[in-house]
């Protein structure tokens, strides 16, 4: 069944205080108490304008309000913020669902789908002959410490990245949806250990690193700040 704001019993509702606690104060509704009779005193120039916005509620599911996108509009105009939609997932999510399908299902390689892990392999197998070289399908990455003026620029491939990366996965699909340059930049903690990742990447051989982590335990800390803020996948690892 369903109400409109005009048929719920608002009664119960306290009167108003007769002056402010202080300027700044604002009565919330407690959680038991419904929210719906507080959108009675939305602003509406006049009775069209109310009717045009009758929101309404199910009785069956008081979990949950029934709201039109022209409501959900209306309602963010009016609050200043937007409400989060629960049904519509967000561009991130889309392009992580894509990652993860993309790396479960299998990869689009010379025109057939082939297991992830065999793209992976494949690339490593070349990554040695193409690491930071400009060749065709190569873009420049612009690289910034952060806290620091140090800056430095590599030729990626945005296969061997992306297929290893969400965030670069993300970096390049964003990219290429907005048109925009040839240039990526990113920041990280250490250029030195993004270096070493990178060579990783490129390779899939690993055992730079695991030495690192015996001798310089600084150095190592930095590598595995970056593997989780390029949210690399560590499945060679």
């Amino acid at each position: 069944m369903y109400s409109t704001i005009n048929e719920v019993d608002t009664s119960f509702l306290p009167s108003p205080p007769l002056s402010p606690v202080s300027e700044s104060f604002t009565q919330l509704p407690t959680p038991e108490s419904p929210l719906l009779p507080l959108f009675s005193n939305l602003p509406c120039n006049d009775e069209t304008k109310a009717a045009e916005f009758d929101l309404k509620y199910d009785d069956d599911d008081n979990d949950e309000f029934d709201f039109t996108e022209r409501e959900i509009e209306y309602l963010e105009s009016f609050l200043g913020f937007p409400i989060e939609r629960p049904g519509n997932p967000s561009k991130e999510e889309i392009l992580r669902n894509k990652y993860e399908n993309m790396t479960e299902e299998g990869v689009e390689f010379n025109g057939e789908i082939a297991p992830y892990s065999y793209v992976i392999d494949i690339l490593h197998s070349i990554g040695l002959n193409v690491i930071n070289k400009k060749t065709n399908d190569a873009v420049k990455l612009c690289v910034y410490e952060i806290g620091t003026n140090y800056l430095k620029e590599f030729w990626v491939h945005p296969i061997f990245l992306s297929l290893q990366s969400f965030q670069f996965f993300k970096l390049f699909e964003e990219n290429k949806e907005n048109n925009e340059q040839e240039v990526l930049e990113i920041e990280v903690p250490s250029i030195k250990a993004f270096t070493i990742i990178l060579y990783w990447l490129y390779t899939g051989d690993n055992s730079k690193i695991l030495e690192i982590a015996k001798v310089d335990e600084e150095l190592f800390k930095g590598i595995m700040e970056i593997i989780e803020l390029l949210e690399i996948n560590r499945f060679n690892f």
